[in-house]
């Protein structure tokens, strides 16, 4: 009976898991995971076009990831682009350089891609591929690795390097790995955070010696000091997902955002926060400062921009209403975003 109960509850956490994944996801199962490795991202000319997810922006090169394990890269403001080459087909999630040649993409099945030549080129350093499980492999299972179950197959969700070697990894159901060593060996450093309940951790906000912020689903919320070493939690203001957060060019000043246009602001790294007011009840996605100004942007093609002083914001709803995911600034007011419609250009203003 017991063994019934465990295999039920094992098969009830991976449907919840399915229905929580992007529509977009592609999911492969153990069996086919040497398949996966050996199955590179398709070259395709509407890759520019379609879900894309991230943007990294390293000095003068641009690279954006998505869906198919499409990774772009672009070196004349985005007005064109070359298609990396990319080993894995599943949809990724973030990006991240540490310098101009070495970066990191993650992605669905606990995917880690590796470029040490500023984009081109993509090797896999981890993965946490969905595996079956049988009955008596279940009833080996410790309590903490029964209480991991649900992370084989899921999707990291952000990742960041304060340098070439010490990285941050952030994702579903708790998921928390660590590298001091550019990526060749990953570590789980969840029990680093107190996250018993394995919540979602959508974001990791950080700057080289700044405080680092770990954001997630039901107000999860961390911080550390000491450069991710050690961690605390905060006090969170609001009981909803955040998808992201940011840190101002004054290291005291941070915002968080997410669910129903939720904006949170803090002068004191994250002691206390106060909302935002904004006209949107669209979720906010992602987020950059462009000197006193702070654009957040997010679902349904939402576009927020204020003067972090005063946190006025004035809201535009783009005219396509497409997802905005992530955006970054090319100059003298020009933006490029990437989202459900693919790579796309826009202006801002704030309020004056």
């Amino acid at each position: 009976m017991f063994k019934q109960i465990k295999k039920q509850r094992y098969s009830a956490l991976r449907l919840a898991m399915a229905m929580m994944l992007l529509g977009q996801a592609f999911s492969v199962g153990a069996e086919d995971w040497s398949q996966l490795q050996q199955r590179p991202a398709m070259k395709s000319a509407l890759a520019v076009s379609s879900l894309l997810t991230d943007i990294a922006q390293v000095e003068k090169r641009l690279v954006v990831v998505g869906e198919r394990g499409h990774i772009l890269y672009s070196t004349d403001q985005g007005d064109q682009w070359d298609q990396a080459e990319v080993p894995v087909q599943v949809l990724l999630t973030a990006v991240s350089f540490a310098d101009p040649s070495n970066g990191w993409a993650v992605g669905h099945e606990g995917v880690i891609l590796n470029t040490a030549d500023g984009g081109k080129n993509w090797q896999l350093q981890f993965a946490n591929p969905y595996r079956e499980l049988t009955d008596e492999q279940l009833d080996q299972l410790s309590e903490v690795e029964y209480a991991k179950l649900p992370q084989a197959g899921s999707p990291l969700l952000d990742i960041w390097f304060k340098d070439s070697k010490t990285g941050f990894a952030v994702g579903a159901y708790g998921m928390f790995y660590c590298t001091d060593n550019g990526g060749k060996d990953w570590q789980d450093c969840s029990d680093r955070i107190d996250n018993q309940d394995g919540w979602h951790l959508n974001a990791f906000i950080g700057q080289p010696g700044q405080p680092f912020y770990i954001a997630g689903e039901r107000g999860t919320l961390f911080r550390s000091l000491d450069q991710g070493l050690t961690w605390e939690s905060l006090a969170s203001p609001y009981n909803g997902s955040f998808f992201g957060g940011l840190v101002t060019t004054n290291p005291a000043e941070v915002y968080l955002f997410g669910l129903q246009g939720k904006l949170f602001y803090s002068s004191d790294q994250g002691d206390n926060f106060s909302p935002v007011t904004l006209d949107t009840k669209d979720s906010l996605m992602a987020g950059i400062t462009l000197g006193q100004k702070a654009i957040f942007v997010g679902n349904s093609g939402v576009l927020a921009a204020g003067d972090i002083q005063h946190n006025d914001f004035s809201v535009r709803i783009r005219d396509d209403r497409k997802a905005i995911l992530s955006l970054a600034n090319l100059g003298q007011g020009q933006l490029l975003l990437v989202g459900q419609g693919g790579v796309s250009k826009d202006t801002v203003t704030a309020k004056p």
